[in-house]
C-alpha cells in the first residue's frame, strides 16, 4: 500500500510538551459570513526566542455542541482554527462543522486541526483561536459546551 502523494505524514513517538485547554458552557450565536472569532475560545501561544520553543507542531482539537438555523433549513456553519495568521491544516474552502437540514437539532461535533512553524530566532504570536462563519445571509449558529485542547510539540 503506498502513500498518496498530497498526504502529509508525521509520525512522533512522545508525548506533547504541553496541553493547553480552555471551555464554556454558555450558548454563543453568530451570524456571520465571514470568519469571525468564537468568543472565548482562544490560547494565548508564541514561539521563537524567549518562549518555550523556537518552533512548535501545534495540534488543536476542538469540540462543541453546535446548531444551525436558517428559514429554509438549509444553510452550514463552517469552523476552523487558526495559529495567529495562519489556518491550521487541512486547509480547505469548505470547513463544514454542522449544518440545518429538516428540524434542526443540537448535536455534538469535533475537529482536529495541525500546523508546524519551523524552528526560528524571530518571536511569533501564535495565539490559537477558534474561527466560525455561516454558509449564507439570515443564518445562525449555535455553539454550546465546547472545549478546545492544544497539544505543543516542541521543535
Amino acid at each position: 500500500m503506498s502513500t498518496p502523494p498530497n498526504l502529509t505524514v508525521l509520525n512522533t513517538n512522545r508525548a506533547p510538551d504541553n496541553t493547553h485547554l480552555v471551555w464554556d458552557d454558555a450558548r454563543q450565536e453568530l451570524t456571520d459570513t465571514n470568519w469571525a472569532d468564537l468568543p472565548g475560545a482562544s490560547i494565548p501561544l508564541q514561539v521563537g526566542q524567549n518562549t518555550p520553543s523556537y518552533g512548535a507542531l501545534f495540534v488543536a482539537t476542538f469540540s462543541a455542541e453546535a446548531i444551525v438555523e436558517h428559514p429554509e433549513n438549509n444553510a452550514v456553519a463552517n469552523v476552523t482554527v487558526f495559529f495567529g495568521n495562519d489556518q491550521a491544516a487541512p486547509v480547505s474552502t469548505n470547513h463544514r462543522f454542522v449544518t440545518a437540514r429538516g428540524g434542526p437539532e443540537w448535536s455534538s461535533h469535533t475537529l482536529i486541526r495541525v500546523v508546524q512553524f519551523p524552528v526560528s530566532l524571530t518571536t511569533r504570536n501564535v495565539t490559537a483561536q477558534v474561527k466560525v462563519k455561516v454558509g449564507r445571509a439570515n443564518t445562525t449558529a449555535g455553539f454550546q459546551n465546547w472545549v478546545l485542547k492544544v497539544e505543543r510539540y516542541n521543535l
